[in-house]
C-alpha cells in the first residue's frame, strides 16, 4: 500500500511563479518516490490582503454587510494558486489536477468568513489519487450543505490540510512554511531559541493558542483527534528530514518536561470591585460579556475584608471598550463600586507537561522574573501551561528570562 502524504504550502511558499515552480519540483520528487500526494495551497503572497482592500474600496464593511460575497471574493486567491501549481507539476512530468474546496467535498457549517468543517467526503480526491494524479486542493475554503461557498477564517489552509489528512487516512501531513519548524520561543526575540525535533499535540495546541504563529490550534486539534502526525518545516530548505514532528509523544512519567514559550500582545486587564459576594453577580457579568461576543481569557475572584467581592478578567484589547461599557452597566445594576482598566499588556506562556502539582515551577519562574525586574499583573494556568500577564514593554525580557531559567536552549531527549 502506498504512503499517502498531504503537503500544505503557505502564501510565502507560493508567493511568486518561481516559488510555485520550486514547490512543483518538490511535489514531483515526492510522487516519483512512490508516495501518493495531496497538496493544499494558500493564496499567493499578499493576495488575500489585496482582495480585502478591493472589497473595502467598494463597501464600508464587507465582513458584516456582505459576508457571502466576501467569501466568494476571497476564495479566488486560492483558486489562482491551485491552478498554477497544477500546471507547474504537470510540466514536471507528473499528472496533476486542481480542485476547489467544494469539488474536494469539504463540507462546512453555514457561517461565512469563519466556517468550521463538519465533514470531508473527499470521494473525488480518492478517485484522482487512484489514477495516479497529484491532487491540489484550494485551502481556506469549503462548501455548506446549502451549497454556499464558505471560508474557514484564520489558519484555514492548515485546517484544510490536516482535515484532508484525517479523512484520507494520511500517513503524515507536512506543513511547509517560511520557518525551519517550531522553536522553543520566537527566535526574533530569544536569540538562543532552538528548533524542537518533536512536540506533543497537547503542547502544540497550547503554544498555538498562546501566540505561536507557526500553526493554528484548530489544525492541531484535528491532528490530535484523528492521530494525524504533522510535520512543520521550511519550504526554503532542501533538508526534507528536518523540521518539527507534532504527534502523540510517549509520556515523561511525572518529571517536568518543558516544551517552549509563546507570547501574545494586545492584552488588557479589567478589575470589577465591590461586587456582592454571590455566584449570581459573577454569573450575570460573565453572561452579559458572552452574549456580546467578548472572549474572556482568564478570570480570578477574591473576597475582600468588607465582605464584598472583586472580579478580575483579562481580555484582548480589541474588546476593551465594549467590555468596560458592559461592566459599568453591571456594576450599577449589582451595586458594585468601580471598574478599573489596565491596557498595554502581553501574555507570556510557558508550556510543558509535569507542571501540575510539581513544587518549584512557580517559584523558579517568579524568581527569574524578579531578577529581570519584570512585574507580573496576573497568572493563569492550565494542565500544560502557566501564563504571566506583564507590561508589553517587557515582553521580550520576560521571554528571555524564562527561556534561560528553564534552560530551554539545551537539547533534551
Amino acid at each position: 500500500m502506498s504512503t499517502l502524504i498531504v503537503q500544505k504550502f503557505g502564501g510565502t511558499s507560493v508567493g511568486t511563479p518561481e516559488r510555485i515552480k520550486a514547490v512543483a519540483r518538490r511535489v514531483a520528487a515526492e510522487r516519483r518516490g512512490g508516495a501518493d500526494v495531496v497538496v493544499v495551497v494558500s493564496a499567493m503572497g499578499h493576495t488575500t490582503d489585496e482582495l480585502t482592500k478591493l472589497a473595502a474600496a467598494v463597501t464600508t464593511d464587507a465582513r458584516t454587510a456582505h459576508p457571502r460575497e466576501l467569501d466568494m471574493l476571497l476564495t479566488a486567491g486560492e483558486r489562482i494558486t491551485m491552478a498554477l501549481t497544477a500546471m507547474a507539476i504537470r510540466d514536471c512530468g507528473i499528472e496533476a489536477i486542481s480542485l476547489t474546496g467544494s469539488q474536494a467535498a469539504i463540507i462546512t457549517d453555514g457561517t461565512h468568513t469563519g466556517a468550521r468543517i463538519e465533514e470531508v467526503r473527499a470521494d473525488r480526491v480518492r478517485t484522482e489519487l487512484g489514477r495516479g494524479a497529484v491532487v491540489i486542493v484550494a485551502g481556506f475554503q469549503g462548501v455548506s450543505r446549502a451549497r454556499e461557498v464558505t471560508t474557514l477564517g484564520r489558519g484555514g489552509s492548515d485546517t484544510t490540510a490536516v482535515a484532508l489528512g484525517a479523512a484520507l487516512g494520511a500517513d503524515r501531513c507536512d506543513i511547509f512554511t517560511d520557518v525551519d519548524g517550531v522553536y522553543t520561543a520566537d527566535p526574533r526575540r530569544v536569540p538562543d531559541a532552538r528548533v524542537l525535533r518533536a512536540v506533543d499535540f497537547d503542547d502544540m495546541v497550547e503554544l498555538a493558542a498562546s501566540g505561536a504563529q507557526v500553526m493554528h490550534p484548530r489544525a492541531v486539534e484535528i491532528g490530535a483527534r484523528f492521530n494525524v502526525p504533522i510535520r512543520v518545516l521550511s519550504s526554503f530548505s532542501d533538508d526534507t528530514g528536518g523540521g518539527t514532528l507534532i504527534t502523540r509523544r510517549k509520556g515523561h512519567m511525572e518529571e517536568l518536561a518543558l516544551t517552549g514559550l509563546a507570547s501574545a500582545g494586545g492584552q488588557a486587564k479589567v478589575t470589577i470591585r465591590g461586587l456582592p459576594p454571590s455566584m449570581a453577580a459573577l454569573t450575570a457579568i460573565m453572561t452579559v460579556l458572552a452574549n456580546a461576543g467578548v472572549s474572556v481569557d482568564t478570570l480570578a475572584v477574591a473576597d475582600r475584608a468588607d465582605g464584598r467581592r472583586q472580579l478580575q478578567i483579562t481580555i484582548h484589547e480589541s474588546d476593551i471598550d465594549r467590555c468596560v461599557e458592559l461592566c459599568h452597566e453591571q456594576v450599577e445594576l449589582l451595586g458594585g463600586a468601580a471598574v478599573d482598566v489596565q491596557r498595554g499588556l502581553s501574555k507570556v506562556t510557558l508550556v510543558g507537561s509535569g507542571m501540575t502539582g510539581l513544587p518549584g515551577v512557580y517559584a523558579r519562574s517568579l524568581e527569574a522574573l524578579l531578577a529581570a525586574g519584570v512585574d507580573v499583573h496576573a497568572v493563569g494556568t492550565s494542565s500544560v501551561s502557566i501564563s504571566f500577564l506583564v507590561d508589553a514593554a517587557v515582553e521580550d525580557q520576560t521571554l528571555q528570562s524564562l527561556h534561560a531559567a528553564f534552560d530551554l536552549a539545551k537539547e533534551t531527549e
